[in-house]
């Protein structure tokens, strides 16, 4: 007899099991957004100061799985980038950045009666900065990025007394002693590493329209992960994006955007389009669709207000998950500030001399 519940709980022991090989295997999770250009500064290290302003600040919350996990993946990214001085010359400019990230994946094994959450969770600090190079009139702009990127991870294991979602629907599923008995394995593991990140970035903007083209490396020296008895190697992580927004008449524009990762023997492709209108001068909207491909189908929403820019998006699950989580993937919320500081100009002080 088919029982949601029965099969909500052996997908989820499923998602544990592989969310801990991952774990071994790659040493911990790269951070993936629906709304990808939302974190500018985790995409690629020469995005940092790549906007028309002074400064920048903004996050990205995701939450995904909720449907089937009582305690969801949650992802959270936060970031600043100030564009400081001018460069070599006078159209150039020299920007840094820091950003801090954040994988909760906690929920993998539910609550544990003495408190806290049992699963896998990442953390990621970036420090970088970026030099731009731009023609006269700023319309073909050549941006180039480096940063330091620290990440550590926690994983804490099951205990017998650990109360697990659906447990009492199929209470002989998971064999604790069995699973904690994975080699190398201990109560808490923890591990940390350091990287450098180089990121291109070629932007021109025309009259109606603005292209943009990057790419980055991240783990390119092949990293050691070190957690508990394990020693491995992270992967090379080699991302390209790619947008095009152009204006079309009436205030109308599109904007169509691809990405694609690839880690080791994993890869990802998304293709986003979005239509959008410019209401007045302090507002515009937009709407659009996405794929991420063999996984899910993106609803894109999104509005610049005056110096905000604010994106929301709902995954709809297209993968083998999909008759637990009745297609429920993820949904984001992102916002971000551009903040101009204008120099007052200094005035020379004027003497008059009274007549005699």
């Amino acid at each position: 007899t088919f029982n949601l519940n029965t099969m909500k709980f052996r997908l989820l022991i499923i998602i544990a099991f592989f969310s801990v090989m991952a774990f071994v295997s790659q040493a911990q999770n790269e951070i993936h957004f629906t709304q990808f250009e939302m974190a500018p500064i985790q995409l690629n290290p020469a995005l940092s100061g790549n906007f028309q302003g002074t400064y920048r600040v903004g996050g990205i919350y995701r939450d995904q799985w909720f449907s089937v996990i009582d305690n969801s993946f949650k992802t959270a990214d936060l970031y600043v980038d100030v564009n400081v001085i001018r460069g070599i010359r006078k159209q150039d400019w020299v920007s840094v950045g820091l950003g801090y990230s954040a994988i909760d994946q906690a929920g993998t094994f539910g609550q544990s009666e003495e408190g806290g959450s049992r699963g896998l969770k990442n953390s990621f600090f970036n420090m970088g900065a970026a030099y731009h190079l731009a023609n006269k009139k700023r319309t073909n702009i050549f941006s180039i990025g480096v940063q330091r990127s620290s990440v550590s991870s926690t994983f804490n294991l099951l205990v017998p007394s650990d109360a697990r979602s659906g447990l009492q629907a199929v209470p002989n599923s998971i064999d604790v002693d069995a699973f904690n008995a994975m080699p190398n394995m201990d109560q808490q593991l923890d591990g940390s590493f350091s990287d450098w990140e180089i990121g291109l970035v070629f932007n021109r903007r025309g009259k109606d329209s603005n292209f943009k083209i990057g790419v980055s490396g991240s783990r390119m020296f092949s990293p050691k992960f070190n957690i508990g008895n394990l020693r491995t190697e992270i992967d090379p992580l080699i991302a390209v994006f790619a947008e095009y927004k152009m204006g079309i008449g009436d205030g109308l524009y599109i904007k169509p955007s691809v990405l694609y990762m690839t880690q080791g023997p994993a890869s990802e492709i998304v293709l986003q389009g979005r239509v959008g209108r410019q209401m007045n001068d302090d507002l515009s909207i937009n709407a659009g669709l996405g794929l991420r491909m063999g996984d899910a189908v993106q609803i894109l929403l999104g509005a610049d207000f005056k110096q905000y820019k604010i994106g929301v998006s709902y995954d709809v699950n297209m993968s083998g998950l999909t008759a637990a989580s009745s297609t429920v993937g993820g949904f984001e919320l992102a916002l971000a500030y551009v903040g101009s500081i204008n120099k007052k100009p200094k005035l020379k002080p004027i003497i008059i001399c009274p007549r005699l």
